[in-house]
């Protein structure tokens, strides 16, 4: 499989967080292990995320799903075909760091598993009703699982 993996930060996520580009290794991995299990079939995937602010985030979620709220990720196929994806998965990482503080996290492990909420969007998985949500939950923590035995998250 061929997997090109973009990691992008805004201006105002760069004061915020100046080491960004160090999470890149460890979002790659987490994407691409949900690549590798729930997407098999595609042999060539682009990948961009993007880390913003809470309030880039909000406008955006305004813009294209006119949505007036905020949130932690947006998840875009751009493009999916029998053998190709391309994506963009934009984050928030001010939100990231609020659930992590919220659910007592490091805030790279909910970074790890937002880039792997979107991953399973893609995948098909839905996290509308009760029983989707459970369903996604459950190979959440099976992926982070996997980047723990990689000493990738804490």
């Amino acid at each position: 499989m061929k997997f090109a993996f973009h990691l992008f930060a805004t201006d105002a996520v760069k004061k915020l967080e100046p080491s960004w580009k160090k999470l890149e290794p460890m979002l790659k991995f987490s994407a691409e292990q949900v690549l590798i299990k729930e997407l098999d079939q595609v042999k060539k995937c682009t990948l961009n995320v993007i880390l913003q602010s809470d309030e880039e985030l909000r406008e955006l979620n305004i813009k294209a799903l006119n949505h007036d709220y905020y949130t932690d990720i947006l998840t875009f196929e751009i493009d999916q075909s029998a053998h190709m994806l391309s994506a963009e998965l934009y984050i928030s990482l001010e939100r990231a760091q609020e659930n992590a503080l919220r659910f007592k996290l490091v805030s790279r492990n909910e970074l790890a598993r937002l880039v792997i909420h979107g991953m399973l969007h893609l995948a098909g998985y839905n996290d509308k009703l009760a029983t989707e949500k459970k369903r996604m939950q459950r190979r959440e923590r099976y992926f982070l699982t996997l980047l723990t035995k990689q000493h990738l998250i804490e």
